[in-house]
């Protein structure tokens, strides 16, 4: 039977062709017969682009040097364990980008080069039908897939070409490099893992040196998020030592668990639950043990919003822990995962275990519940558990109702480090009979949301806390419960008559939003900073927020006297760095100056058109002229000799002053101009900040 007609138009009368040698392009990979059915299409119907494949490319050198698989020995299958690591290269073979293994090299040429037979191509009979186009809303005709814009100058960097030795450096080095520049591998908030950990696997098979301290650091801290990479890990850490190309149980120093996604819920019907006793009795090297839950960083959470955890602290968990031989650091009680009432007699019986007897650092969240009288017995409870810890130095206390009066005075005098955050019952009286008894010993002072507590007892720091280096205070107030109260429980922050003073040894001073102060207050506050200049000389970093609810002209006064003062005060003035040691060439913003008579003009880039393209500019020399003059005034502000102000208040040595002075209300989130700019640049994307034209011109 003969084909209809219809089928006979739809059917091209085209050749058969044969295979033929392709080219790669940056695109895809492409196959013979993927090229071939494009060649058809594309010849006739449209001009064909020229390839860039054939362009010769630079290749960059790696770190790698030569070697065989041997070398490299076994890396675990991270598929099963818990990183996705991919195969070293083989010996000799440069590390490239994606690119610039797609992109081959120059034909090879001479007697040696293989011959590449083509093949003649004939026309169809039919050209192609052209590409059926679509019509928008607006009824203009547009194809139907669109060609995206690709943004080639995002993140070119401009090396100077030189690469320093850096598979020289010893592991030490290499591994700290690494292990800060990676953090954090998890994002715990969003339950996602970050960039850093696929990074650490590709700077490991960068090189031999860079293997074992980036595997380091990657396992210093595991991310166990999502689920199964825990199992993977546990799985990793079962195979026989000698089969893996490292210990790696000894490089797991931290063990961070989110306890609803890990251990509460089942990993899929084959893997099951975790075991986190396994994971602990084959990592003995383990000191900081931390059980958190991803709601334990939201400020603000009343006591009777507190949501609980179906788990609970177990006796196997802490069984684990003494059969491994575990010397702790660092741990957290969190009452989310057991009744206050039940936790403080259990907190005890396990700081007695030797496990437990070597702790650094302590963190205790959202202990306190019941009635008053149970709350004095609490807080005895607590402070016991606390001085059942010989050795600790830090202690972070996180929305605990049950921290009161007489609770400070029961801490133990080893404690170098004292967080208080959310804690609605701390009160600046109590607060300061703590400081007569446990301040010589603190380095470390953060205070943070607590409503009761205001600065009172800040007349006495200089006294009672003479080597207090870290000194932080937010008098910020976060209620997520509908009362949505936000504002602080005492009447006013510090008396005009009461004085703040300063030890000696601060090197860090951070006040946020200072609340409940009036003109004569504030000024009395400032003058104190400025008055202990001379003697601060370790303070690098003053961070200052206050809010001043007076008139808007006084305000301005006050804010243009103040935050001058305290900037010629404290903030460092060194010379300004030797712009010809660099290791990034610098691209020139500034047209380069050529000398005509004596006189300096600026180099015209374009000569067909100047006077048209200099009259188009959208910014003209008076604009550029203003600018550079504001910012020779700023320059010259900031150099003046000491004499100006008094040598006895110009300390110098700050890195960082940052002074603010507002009427704002408080808020979690503080915006700026750059939260409310669009989300593309308007048309001057292209201008540099400086035109250099002399000569006439217009504004706009």
């Amino acid at each position: 039977m003969a084909p209809s007609r219809s089928a006979a138009r739809s059917r091209p009368n085209r050749p058969v062709r044969q295979n033929r040698t392709t080219v790669q392009t940056y695109q895809e990979e492409s196959t013979s017969e993927d090229d071939a059915n494009h060649e058809a299409d594309s010849e006739y119907g449209r001009a064909r682009r020229p390839s860039l494949t054939l362009r010769p490319r630079d290749i960059p050198q790696s770190y790698r040097e030569e070697s065989t698989d041997a070398d490299w020995g076994d890396i675990p299958d991270e598929s099963d364990a818990e990183y996705d690591v991919a195969p070293a290269n083989p010996p000799n073979q440069l590390i490239i980008s994606p690119q610039a293994q797609a992109a081959p090299g120059p034909a090879p040429r001479g007697a040696n080069a293989p011959r590449v037979q083509h093949t003649r191509r004939t026309a169809p009979s039919q050209p192609p039908k052209p590409k059926r186009r679509q019509k928008s809303k607006t009824g203009l005709a547009r194809p139907l897939k669109k060609r995206q814009k690709v943004n080639t100058s995002d993140g070119i960097i401009l090396g100077s070409g030189v690469i320093p030795p850096w598979q020289t450096l010893p592991y030490q080095v290499l591994f700290d490099i690494f292990l800060r520049a990676s953090y954090p591998l998890l994002n715990e908030q969003q339950l996602t893992r970050t960039g850093s950990v696929k990074w650490l696997v590709n700077v490991a098979l960068l090189c031999r040196a860079f293997h074992e301290p980036a595997l380091a650091a990657l396992y210093h801290t595991p991310p166990l998020l999502p689920t199964y990479k825990s199992h993977g890990l546990l799985k990793l850490l079962s195979m026989p030592p000698e089969s893996c190309t490292m210990n790696y149980a000894a490089k797991i120093k931290e063990l961070h668990v989110d306890v609803e996604q890990v251990l509460l819920y089942k990993s899929g019907p084959t893997l099951g639950y975790f075991d986190l006793s396994r994971l602990i009795e084959k990592t003995p090297q383990v000191q900081t043990l931390r059980l958190y839950h991803k709601d334990d960083d939201t400020v603000g959470i009343p006591p009777w919003n507190i949501t609980f955890s179906k788990w609970v602290y177990s006796d196997p968990l802490f069984t684990a822990i003494d059969h491994a031989g575990l010397v702790l650091r660092s741990w957290d009680w969190n009452a989310r995962f057991l009744p206050t009432s039940e936790l403080l007699p259990f907190m005890l019986e396990k700081h007695l275990r030797p496990a437990f007897q070597s702790l650094k650092e302590v963190r205790l969240l959202h202990l306190g519940d019941g009635e008053p009288d149970d709350l004095i017995i609490q807080e005895a409870a607590l402070a016991t558990s606390l001085r059942a810890l010989p050795e600790v130095e830090r202690v972070d206390l996180i929305e605990c109702t049950v921290v009161k009066d007489t609770f400070f005075q029961q801490l133990p005098t080893t404690i170098r480090s004292l967080t208080l955050s959310n804690c609605d019952r701390v009160y600046a009286k109590s607060f300061l009979e703590f400081m007569k008894s446990h301040g010589q010993h603190l380095r470390e002072l953060c205070l943070s949301h607590n409503r009761h507590l205001n600065m009172a007892f800040s007349t006495e720091l200089a006294q009672y806390c003479p080597n207090l280096r870290k000194f932080q205070m937010d008098i910020s107030i976060h209620d997520t419960s509908s009362y949505h109260d936000t504002e602080p429980h005492f009447t006013e922050l510090i008396k005009e008559s009461e004085v703040p003073t300063w030890p000696k040894s601060l090197q860090e001073i951070e006040l946020i939003q200072l609340r409940r102060l009036d003109h004569g207050t504030a000024e009395s506050f400032f003058m104190s900073l400025i008055d202990a200049a001379p003697n601060l000389p370790y303070l690098r970093r003053l961070v200052v927020s206050a809010i001043l609810e007076i008139g808007w002209r006084d305000r301005a006064n006050f804010r243009e006297r103040w935050i001058s003062r305290l900037e010629r005060t404290f903030l460092r003035r060194s010379q300004p760095p030797d712009p010809n040691l660099r290791s990034l060439r610098k691209r020139e913003l500034k047209p380069a100056l050529q000398h005509f008579d004596g006189v300096a003009e600026p180099a015209r880039r374009d000569t067909a058109g100047s006077d048209h393209s200099t009259l188009s500019k959208r910014h003209s020399s008076r604009l550029a002229e203003s600018k550079a003059s504001e910012a020779h005034e700023k320059v010259a502000s900031t150099q003046f000799t000491p004499s100006q102000f008094g040598e006895h208040d110009v300390q110098g040595m700050c890195d960082v002053v940052s002074i603010r002075i507002d009427n704002q209300r408080p808020s979690e989130t503080q915006f700026n101009e750059n939260d409310f700019l669009d989300d593309e640049p308007s048309g001057d994307s292209d201008w540099a900040g400086d035109d250099y034209e002399t000569g006439g011109g217009h504004a706009w």
